[in-house]
């Protein structure tokens, strides 16, 4: 997986993280899977299939460090348990912020995988790779 619990230790204490999901792991799960699916509609105009298929060190540093801010945003609005919520709510909007200027091209990244495109041409469908 992309991102796993562990990778919460850059944003969130494990003692924080324990009183929020009080034992029950899908919680902080759920907010990771949630995350994931609302970066990929940004990031729609890239291979999201490829890019958040990397694990450990092939993650882009970028794109996992804002990921991590929207999960954490939406894992700690379970249950405020001693967290800067300040903090957390400036950081997911600054990843919104920043999905946002990569999804428009103001931010360009170009180590990324293009997703493949289907043309149609004379009745038949011809795959054309990403660039």
């Amino acid at each position: 997986m992309f991102i796993e619990a562990e990778d919460f230790n850059t944003h969130i204490y494990a003692e924080l993280i324990n009183a929020i999901q009080r034992n029950d792991d899908e919680v902080i799960n759920s907010a990771i899977a949630a995350a994931i699916a609302e970066a990929k509609g940004y990031l729609s105009r890239y291979n999201t299939q490829v890019l958040f298929a990397k694990t450990e060190d092939e993650r882009d540093p970028a794109l996992l460090m804002r990921v991590k801010d929207m999960a954490a945003w939406h894992f700690i609005t379970l249950a405020n348990a001693d967290i800067n919520i300040e903090l957390r709510k400036t950081r997911y909007d600054e990843a919104i912020y920043w999905l946002k200027d990569v999804q428009s091209g103001k931010s360009h990244m170009k180590d990324w995988p293009l997703p493949e495109e289907v043309t149609a041409g004379d009745n038949d469908l011809y795959i054309v790779t990403g660039k």
